[in-house]
């Protein structure tokens, strides 16, 4: 076999190689209990659909998992200077499948992991005297990251922002 074609060889098996390790990087399914378990930051913002205003947000996060349950506590700080802390209590309901509620959550939000490894859940919180209807996407970005998303509603279909959040590892 010529140089030439020994080099293409190798090149093109590092490449399968590179690329395949990332493929399953990727489809590696976020898992709640491993992600969240411990202290995390997060940092973010909310964005008004009607104005375009931003409020900016951080949040420290501790998560204690004790093989059934996963409770979450989120300690905010807005860019205002208003803070707030609210407490997930996340019981697992099966493989990649919880059932969430928060003081402030009417009833449970029933998470599910998609085919892409992400995971979906809804709820509707009472903030600020209005019953808000939250579409949250949770993925991962790496081992030590995950992005969360969520569209906002009031009365459950007119949207009144987005909420984006990066929340990492300690």
């Amino acid at each position: 076999m010529s140089s030439r074609k020994t080099v293409f060889t190798a090149l093109a098996a590092l490449g399968v190689s590179f690329f395949g390790a990332s493929a399953q990087v990727q489809a590696e399914p976020l898992r709640l209990e491993q992600f969240f378990s411990g202290n995390l930051v997060a940092e973010g913002r909310f964005r008004n659909s009607w104005t375009g205003s931003e409020r900016g947000l951080s949040v420290k996060m501790r998560g204690t998992f004790d093989g059934k349950i996963l409770r979450l506590r989120e300690d905010f700080v807005y860019s205002d200077g208003e803070k707030d802390r609210k407490t997930w209590v996340f019981t697992k309901t099966g493989t990649g499948t919880w059932s969430g509620l928060r003081e402030d959550v009417r009833e449970p939000a029933e998470v599910t992991t998609s085919a892409d490894g992400a995971m979906q859940f809804g709820y509707t919180a009472r903030i600020g005297g209005y019953d808000l209807a939250f579409r949250d996407r949770l993925e991962r970005i790496d081992a030590k990251t995950v992005r969360n998303t969520a569209s906002v509603y009031v009365f459950g279909f007119i949207k009144v922002g987005e909420v984006e959040l990066t929340m990492r590892r300690k």
